[in-house]
């Protein structure tokens, strides 16, 4: 008897106007996305390609006295997300690079420069198109499953039969929810055999997996938002009663409820832009300067104002080995200071942004729109958590050209107590065709999972959750 209910569900829907109209959508527009996003991460990826290697051809024309000189600025390139096909999440806003110089790191450009305010506001992807297209056929589907019988009168006569309740609800649910499945089953297999076609690299690494989590994922957002739709219609006497609430409740799940936890987390805890972060280093990184050659400038002239004519030129004077420590020590101090201080502004930013973003998702995650979307972007490699490792890569990438390169030249400014300046250089060898490369290291599918268990918990509640209350309320839902 159930599956004749699940048959029974199917072929209503496949006979409806709705089923032609969403297989419609479904099919052009999800190929449709997938398509336009690949010919524009091919076209990303052809200019990161030759932005790196223009970059390295002039990392390799450098030379010392461009490192004396401090003109020097070595960038490091983020390769595009290969999934952003999926979702662009971060993408767009993200920096396509980094500049690191002696001073340390600052932002480049992102790309969200080349798009309309619309494609902004709002890209045209594959998560977009869920949650926004999707989810309300989805809850449309759903609206008349129970007040729709119950005013046609087709329910009554199915309980007089002594149809167990529940057998009614859940044969309801999988079969309007298969109906639903189906055309975005095809609609997503069409659009992946397009991206093969098309020469994309599905194949590689866990590229498969990812892919099959993200159909997954839109399966059970899916089939929340049809069990969420399921409840509306079971608490509902009427159909025009359930698609007003349906309509209230998708605004907002999808519109209000995401944009608002941002707008309150922002408010409660407001965080500085990485631009002035960078411009607060470089003020403390020139004060810091500024102090080393007073304090160098007035050591000199201690050691050096009554000493025979030639001293400071004699390695081997006394005096000489004297201000080679005395300047050693100064500089070391300087270095210690200025790593200090930096490493204390960067762990003030890394906490402000950590408790931003923690009472952002939290808040978010009272929508399954935006438990999916985090989820999502995070496996496709343009979430939170690329973002993270971006911020990392590029502190560890300052590092490592800390000690390869800039370590190798020192200026000694001075500033002498009469008011004159002096600048000296030191320099060791370098050879710039073996400097570390800017790598990001990835998050593997275990670290998104780990990352993403509360938008996981979320996606699982508004699946359990809105079918238990619309099993309660159907058992006692008055069928006359």
């Amino acid at each position: 008897m159930w599956k004749t209910i699940v048959k029974k569900e199917i072929l209503e829907n496949i006979l409806s106007y709705r089923f032609p109209l969403f297989g419609l959508i479904a099919m052009l527009l999800i190929p449709l996305g997938m398509y336009v996003n690949q010919l524009d991460y091919t076209k990303r990826v052809r200019d990161y390609e030759e932005q790196v290697r223009l970059a390295g051809e002039a990392t390799s024309s450098l030379k010392i006295q461009d490192v004396m000189a401090g003109t020097v600025a070595i960038k490091g390139f983020r390769r595009p997300a290969l999934l952003s096909v999926y979702t662009r999440g971060f993408e767009s806003t993200l920096p396509r690079y980094y500049e690191f110089t002696q001073e340390g790191s600052k932002p480049g450009e992102s790309s969200s420069g080349e798009e309309s305010i619309l494609s902004v506001q709002g890209k045209f992807d594959f998560v977009f198109l869920v949650q926004m297209v999707l989810s309300l056929v989805g809850l449309l589907f759903a609206s008349d499953v129970i007040a729709g019988e119950k005013e046609a009168g087709t329910l009554r006569a199915m309980l007089s039969n002594r149809l167990p309740r529940d057998a009614v609800l859940t044969g309801k649910v999988a079969g309007g929810f298969l109906a639903l499945w189906a055309p975005f089953t095809a609609a997503f297999l069409v659009g992946l055999l397009l991206l093969i076609l098309g020469a994309f690299p599905i194949f590689g690494g866990d590229t498969p997996a990812r892919i099959l989590v993200v159909f997954l994922a839109a399966s059970v957002f899916l089939l929340s938002y049809f069990t969420l739709g399921t409840m509306v219609s079971a608490s509902a006497a009427k159909t025009r009663t359930a698609l007003v609430s349906i309509l209230l409740i998708w605004a907002f799940f999808q519109l209000i409820m995401p944009k608002l936890s941002d707008m309150v987390a922002a408010l409660v805890h407001p965080v500085r832009t990485e631009t002035q972060v960078s411009l607060e280093k470089s003020l403390l990184s020139n004060s810091l300067g500024m102090e080393t050659a007073r304090e160098l400038g007035r050591q000199y002239d201690l050691i050096f104002g009554s000493a025979p004519k030639g001293a400071a030129d004699d390695e081997k004077s006394p005096e000489r080995i004297k201000w080679d420590v005395l300047k050693a020590g100064i500089e070391q101090g300087a270095k210690e200071r200025k790593a200090q201080q930096f490493g204390a502004i960067d762990e003030t930013y890394r906490q402000q942004r950590r408790r931003q973003q923690d009472l952002a998702i939290n808040l978010s995650l009272v929508s399954p729109s935006a438990a999916f979307a985090r989820f999502v972007a995070d496996v496709c490699g343009t979430g939170e958590l690329e973002r993270a490792k971006y911020a990392e890569a590029v502190q560890a990438h300052a590092r490592a050209l800390d000690g390869a390169l800039f370590s190798k030249v020192k200026r000694t400014l001075m500033i002498h107590p009469g008011g004159g300046t002096s600048l000296g250089f030191s320099a060791q060898p370098v050879d710039f065709k073996t400097l570390p490369q800017f790598t990001i290291a990835p998050a593997s599918l275990a670290d998104v999972f780990r990352a993403n268990w509360k938008s996981l918990l979320s996606l699982a509640f508004w699946l359990i959750a809105p079918f238990a209350a619309a099993y309660v309320r159907f058992i006692k839902y008055d069928v006359r």
